[in-house]
Order: C-alpha cells, then sequence, then structure tokens
C-alpha cells in the first residue's frame, strides 16, 4: 500500500520490550519449551488473516461486551519500522510484519520472541512494500511487492518453499483448504497449492489487482484497479458473475484498493474515488451504493452486533467514519474523525476502531451511536486485532497490548 497523504509520525512511542533486529535470514532457537506450547490457553481465538475469517469481515463478536472499553495499556513491543497491516495471530502467536519485510513471531503470553526473520539484511534500512501474513496448516505465507510469496514454518520461520510471480503483490492472500489465492498488478489472481506453491487456476481481469481476494463457500470475490468486480468459482477460477461499476450508477472512474467483505447475501467493497457498494452475493448486481466526499483506500467491516442491525463500518478521506445500514446504505451514523482515514476498521463487541495520521490517535467507537469511547495517542492503519483475551492495537512502529478495565 502507497504512504498516504496527512501521514505523519506519532508522538508517542512507548519500548517496552522492543524486538533484538538479528541480520541474516531467521533466528530460532529462542522459542517456547515444549512444557510452555503445551500450557497455551486453549480459549484463545485466532485471527489468521487480514479480515479474521475468509470473508474478511474484520468482526470478532464477543460474551456481553468482555472486550469493550474501558481499556488499559498492558504492555507494548515496537518493531522498529511501519506495521502496515495486523499481524496474523494463531494459538496464541502473532505474527508481525513491518515495512522492512521483516517477520517476527511474539508468543503473546510473555511477550517472548519465537524467531525473527529479516528479509533483506543487506536492504540497509531501506523500506519495502509487503502485505498482511496469512497463517494456514502451521505456515504462514508472505507476499512482496516485487512478486516474492514465500511460504514460512509457523514454529521455526524457515521457508518451506518460495515462488516468484510476475508483477508486484499489493494484494494479501487468503486461505482455506489447503489452497491460497492472491492477485497481482498483472491482473492475474492466482489460485495456489499451499503445501508447494504450485499454480492450480489462474484468472485474468482487464486491470491491476491490488486489493485482497476474499473467499465465501465455493466463491473467490475479487475487484481490480478498473472498477470491475468479479465471483469467481473457486474451485476453477471459472467467472460465476463480473460487474463492471464504471457502467453503472453512479458511474465514475474509480477502481478498488479496498477489499470485499462478504455477509448478510451481499459483498461489499469501497472504490477509491469515495464509493461504497453493496453487491448480490450470487448475481454480482449492484443493490446499493453511498458516495462520501474523498477517495477510500480502506475495506469495510461488516457486523450485526447486538442492539444494532446489520451494518457496514469505513473511514474515507473526508474525515468520516460512517455506519451505513448493510440492507439499505443509508446512514445510521457518522463520526468526524478529523483527519483522513486511511486504513480499515475493526469490529470487537460494541466497539468500532479506527484511525487518523492526522490527529496521531486511535479511537474506538459504540456501534449502537457513534460515541467514542476509547482513544490512544498513536495512529496505524487497521488500528485494532483481538485473541479473545487481550486487544492489540497495531500503531505506526507498535504492537500494543490493552486489556479491559475491571472493577
Amino acid at each position: 500500500m502507497p504512504m498516504r497523504e496527512g501521514m505523519k509520525l506519532p508522538h508517542r512511542l512507548v519500548v517496552i520490550g522492543a524486538f533484538a533486529l538479528v541480520l541474516g535470514g531467521s533466528l530460532s532457537g529462542c522459542g517456547d519449551s515444549a512444557e510452555e506450547r503445551a500450557a497455551t490457553d486453549a480459549s484463545l481465538i485466532d485471527w489468521p488473516t487480514f479480515g479474521r475469517v475468509t470473508e474478511r469481515t474484520h468482526y470478532l463478536p464477543t460474551d456481553r461486551g468482555a472486550l469493550d472499553p474501558p481499556l488499559r495499556e498492558d504492555w507494548s513491543i515496537n518493531t522498529h519500522g511501519l506495521i502496515e497491516f495486523p499481524p496474523a495471530v494463531a494459538a496464541g502467536v502473532a505474527y508481525v510484519v513491518n515495512k522492512f519485510g521483516n517477520l517476527h513471531a511474539i508468543r503473546l503470553s510473555n511477550r517472548r520472541t519465537l524467531w525473527e526473520r529479516i528479509r533483506d539484511p543487506s536492504n540497509r534500512g531501506k523500506p519495502t512494500d509487503v502485505t498482511a501474513p496469512v497463517f494456514h496448516d502451521g505456515r504462514v505465507y508472505m507476499a512482496y511487492l516485487d512478486g516474492e510469496l514465500v511460504a514460512l514454518d509457523a514454529e521455526t520461520g524457515k521457508p518451506k518453499w518460495r515462488r516468484q510471480l510476475p508483477g508486484h503483490l499489493e494484494s494479501s492472500p487468503v486461505a482455506a483448504d489447503g489452497v491460497l489465492y492472491i492477485g497481482s498488478d498483472r491482473g492475474h489472481v492466482y489460485a495456489l497449492s499451499a503445501s508447494d506453491g504450485s499454480t492450480a487456476w489462474r484468472f485474468d481481469s482487464p486491470g491491476a489487482v491490488k486489493a485482497s481476494p476474499s473467499l465465501h463457500r465455493d466463491r473467490v470475490y475479487v475487484a481490480d484497479y478498473e472498477g470491475a468486480i468479479f465471483g469467481l468459482d473457486a474451485a476453477s477460477g471459472r467467472p460465476v458473475w463480473r460487474t463492471n461499476t464504471t457502467r453503472v450508477r453512479p458511474f465514475g472512474k474509480g477502481g478498488f484498493y479496498s477489499s470485499p467483505a462478504i455477509a448478510f447475501g451481499h459483498v461489499y467493497a469501497a472504490r477509491d474515488d469515495g464509493t461504497v457498494y453493496a453487491f448480490d452475493e450470487a448475481t454480482g448486481r449492484v443493490e446499493w451504493f453511498f458516495q462520501t466526499n474523498h477517495f477510500i483506500y480502506g475495506s469495510p467491516a461488516v457486523a450485526e452486533v447486538p442492539g444494532t442491525p446489520p451494518s457496514v463500518y469505513i473511514g474515507s478521506y473526508d474525515q468520516h467514519f460512517y455506519a451505513l445500514d448493510a440492507g439499505s446504505g443509508k446512514v445510521r451514523w457518522r463520526y468526524d474523525v478529523r483527519g483522513p482515514v486511511p486504513g480499515t476498521a475493526t469490529v470487537i463487541g460494541h466497539t468500532v476502531y479506527t484511525s487518523s495520521f492526522k490527529t496521531r490517535e486511535s479511537v474506538g467507537l459504540d456501534v449502537r451511536d457513534g460515541r467514542r469511547t476509547f482513544s490512544l495517542d498513536d495512529a496505524g492503519y487497521t488500528p485494532v486485532v483481538s485473541d479473545g483475551q487481550r486487544l492489540y492495537l497495531i500503531g505506526y512502529y507498535e504492537l500494543i497490548g490493552l486489556l479491559p478495565k475491571r472493577g
């Protein structure tokens, strides 16, 4: 993802238990013992992919507001580089990647570094673009702007396979049932074997695919940078439907950086010109659209939280954050963020989290009425994920552990 306008360094940078950056490939041997691994709490919830589930809803329901604000900071870890995407979290381990392409496996219960993988020790601190990591079946998958796709053993960080794809990779992969789906700026969508990286099928789109594919049941949903969105058969890559949004109301020439979210019988996605769409999941027909007043690069979060109707939550560069009725597209409420919203919101319990680099702040809003219930002076693209016990705020450089205040 390119650096967005309005991005500034945060004024809050707490370093508690910073990473030791180790040059040269991967560092292992500093992980948990077998006894510690066996003691992992079975009640932990995984967040293995960007959006938590393959439908990329960016939503975690909780019982009785167990993880809702007020929250307190428990700890923070500095990665010494911009964290553009949230970590993949599985079995109590967070796989965190920063802008330099360096991947760290962190045991969240004690913040112990299990292993680190420094992608290119010779780059002398030059940033590179990466996608969100995804955990699947004991492996962590990473894609890089230069076209490299790599599968790493989740326990050791050692490479299992590498694949060089033509073009640039800005699309975060999604994985299910032993298959990895990813797009490229050459207009290709790939289904690859998760075990060895071999190609199962390839679909060719008219435009560059910068958005991340989403998966629901037997279909892959993906949009391109020329305004088209597709429903593909997951087994063959054959298009079941395609919709060119530049040829239907409200027309326009925007492309999709936003990744689709699938829920309530619809596919929700936003063009970069600020138009939010709901497509019929079965046919691709535009059910409704909503126009903001500026760019949208983040993806929608979708949720039916008790006490609210099914809703779509999304921020815009028009400095507002919107809660839209998922059935009609009508505004339920809007919140003045006071700065452009570059990233993707997350809904956990009764709270939706968003952020702006202009304000250098992440905020939590009550999904029922948009009332602010949480704020922290650190900003990130996708501000929060959770393992069901803590919330983890992704700041500019930091991963920050948050606990609910009780009593």
